[in-house]
Order: C-alpha cells, then structure tokens, then sequence
C-alpha cells in the first residue's frame, strides 16, 4: 500500500508541476469572486477554502443564517430557480460554481445566457451539469465515449420491457433514478422477477448489479487550460441499510496495476467532458480487478473530505483554484487518512442536540467537523471525523474511535 501511495503522489506532483509552469505563462488575470450555487457542506468548506487564496465567495442560498451562507463573504437568498436571485449572483461573481449538481434546467439557461454575454464564466461547464445530473444521459455518454461501466438499460416503466431488462441483465439487478439520486436515495435492488412489481414506474436505468465488488474513487481537478491533477485513489465503505458512503481511506489497499487504471480511467473521463474544477470519478473495483465507472460528480466531493489534513492542498482549494483561473497547486498525500461520516444514527437523532458548524480536536489526532445541522433525519451527514496516521488501517481505526465516543455520549445525554 505504501508504494501505491507513493506512485498516486508523483502522478500528483508530477502534473500539478506541469500546472505550475504552463499556468504561469498565462496573461490572464484571475478570478476574485466566486459564486456558489448551494448551501450545503460542501459549499461551506469552500468559503472556508476562498480567504487564503484572496477570493471573495457570494453563495445564493435558500436561508441566509444557515451555516454555509455565514462562511461566504455574502449571501444571496433566493431559490435556485429564482431569475431574480441568479441574475444577482450573475451581477455580483467573476465565475459561478456550483457544490451540487441538481441545477434547475431554467437556472442553466439563464446562466448560459449569461456566460454567452460575457457576463460571466460557469465551471464546470454546464455541458457537464446538464449530462451528469441525468443518470440516462450519463451512462448513454460513457457508453459512446467507450469508458468502461456495467452494462444498463434505460425503461419507460413497462412490464414487458422490466421482464426483458430482467432477462438481459440477469438477477439481481439494480433500478436508479435519473435525477436526484444521492445519498442512497433513489437506488434499489430489484432481487428476483417476483420483485418486478416493486419496480418504481417511469423512465429509470436499469444496471446489472456488480456482485462481488469494492468502491473506490479517483478526484480529478482539470483547469480551464486542461492541466491537471488527481487525489486518491481512495477505498470507500457505504452504511449497509441506507447507502450513504461511511468511511474513506487513503491511499486505497490496491496494486499499482490497479491505482494505474484507476487514475487513467478518471482522467479520461473528465477530458473528454471537457471539466474544469474537481470531478468525483467513483469507480467500481470488481472480483477479476476490472475498474469500471460508477457515476461522475461534477463538484467537490465526500471522498476527498480527507484531503484538507493528508494532502498538500485539500480539494476545495483546488477547485476553486481551477474555476478562478489559478495556478493548481500539489495534490500530494503527505500522510495515509481516513475519514469517518457523522452520520445522524438513532442515538443522534435521540439526543436531539444542534451543534454548530465548528471543528474539534479529537482523539488519536483526529479533526472532528460539524456541519451546523439539525439531527432531523436518520442518516443526514451532520459533520465528519478525519484522522491521519501511519497506514490507513491506523487512521480508520483512529476515526472509528472518534465515532464511537460521540455515539456514546449521545446514548448517555
């Protein structure tokens, strides 16, 4: 595992160089405000990331006392289909992204519009938001542009074409929605034919279901210019009954053969979307070592939370570095991670306390994130734990720790 960490680092400090000095020459004066689109944790963790590379964000938000909106320089309170709020962001930000992918289609018209005008820059392109917020369009695109995924069908919903996608794919298989899908939401496994009547109805994707597998995932950050760099690969773990991601650990337990066609396959990837900014590319590992595309972020992402405390420069710094026209920087791993979900567990939810956004200083070296949330709903990412050790297996260990006494001070409250 060390020498697959230390070849997924020269990778990185390899092409962050060739960033450096092909960046350098640019003419082009960089990007001083940022607009985000989104109010979550990820959006918050990049205005936490603006100030050090002397960027202002303004963050359009469906509540400006959440967490998020009070870390931006300012806070635009609309809805994100709102023309009067997006026209104001447009108005106020050199360059619009986004930390989710779900953007209203009336809102990427407008934005379009905008950037056609020169009003305004949009990365990653909105080509990409529009292709990767559509699960059908996605997989349709990886098909044609021959990057490898499991073999799918797309279904109007039909009892005849469910029974002949059945009869394709073999069982189980796996339904998706096309959008909106996240955290768990919108995936369920269709085990047998007698499970056909459980089918959601309309138009959904249907995907052979990958057996004997691990997940792993490969962030790539790509400028304006097509430089680019790469964090992980990472291993990731999902809650079993919800499938929401749980832990993350780097550098992922793989061989060099495999880390290889990992990253070569991220990278492809995002070339041939044309990305800008960071792209999470989640991978499925399968039993015979083949590596093939899960779905494809365009955002900062979960896996690369680790980033901040293991790596040279941490995913949003490197995000919004590409999307403001800034040198990329190293994306080296310095020290093996791992991170922990805070997911909002029964004893969370019980416990009914609001923490707000800060961060702790655990145990065993561990940096304790909470996101400003309400436990409100079971399995709601409240916060995460990351620690940083010797091995991976070190860290997981460290995080796992960390998560157990907040479960248990919870129980006890």
């Amino acid at each position: 595992m060390t020498a697959s960490s230390s070849t997924s680092s020269a990778l990185a400090s390899t092409s962050s160089a060739s960033a450096s000095t092909s960046s350098a020459s640019s003419a082009s004066p960089p990007t001083r405000t940022v607009g985000i689109i989104g109010d979550g944790q990820l959006g918050m963790l990049l205005c936490e990331a603006a100030p050090q590379l002397d960027l202002d964000t303004v963050m359009l938000t469906g509540d400006r006392n959440c967490a998020a909106a009070q870390k931006a320089t300012h806070a635009i309170e609309g809805a994100m289909d709102s023309s009067e709020a997006v026209s104001a962001l447009i108005d106020q930000c050199d360059v619009i992204t986004y930390e989710r992918e779900d953007i209203p289609e009336a809102t990427v018209t407008q934005l379009r519009e905008a950037e056609a005008a020169g009003l305004v820059a949009c990365y990653p392109p909105l080509s990409a938001i529009e292709l990767l917020q559509d699960k059908a369009k996605q997989k349709l695109w990886l098909a044609e542009c021959e990057l490898a995924t499991l073999p799918f069908v797309i279904t109007n919903g039909d009892v005849a074409e469910l029974q002949q996608a059945g009869e394709k794919l073999g069982y189980p298989f796996v339904q998706k929605a096309l959008r909106g899908g996240f955290d768990g939401r919108g995936v369920q496994l269709i085990r047998t034919e007698d499970d056909l009547g459980k089918a959601w109805p309309g138009s959904t994707m249907l995907e052979k279901f990958a057996g004997d597998f691990r997940e792993i995932a490969v962030l790539v950050v790509r400028s304006p210019k097509g430089e680019s760099t790469h964090f992980g690969p990472v291993d990731m773990t999902f809650e079993e009954d919800y499938s929401v991601l749980d832990t993350v650990s780097a550098p992922a337990n793989i061989d060099k053969e495999t880390e290889a066609a990992a990253i070569a396959l991220a990278y492809n990837a995002v070339e041939a979307l044309n990305g800008v900014g960071v792209f999470g590319v989640e991978m499925f590992l399968l039993a015979d070592r083949q590596v093939l595309i899960n779905e494809i972020a365009p955002r900062v992402h979960n896996s690369g939370h680790y980033t901040i405390e293991a790596c040279a420069s941490s995913q949003f710094e490197q995000h919004l570095r590409a999307v403001a026209g800034i040198e990329l920087a190293s994306s080296a791993l310095k020290s093996p991670a791992a991170m922990r979900n805070l997911l909002c567990t029964p004893a969370l939810k019980q416990e009914d306390l609001h923490r707000d956004s800060c961060t702790e200083t655990g145990s065993d070296s561990a940096t304790i994130y909470w996101y400003g949330k309400s436990p409100a709903r079971l399995m709601r990412k409240l916060g995460h734990v990351t620690a940083v050790a010797e091995s991976a297996e070190e860290a997981l260990t460290a995080t796992n720790n960390n998560w157990n006494r907040i479960q248990e001070e919870a129980r006890s409250a």
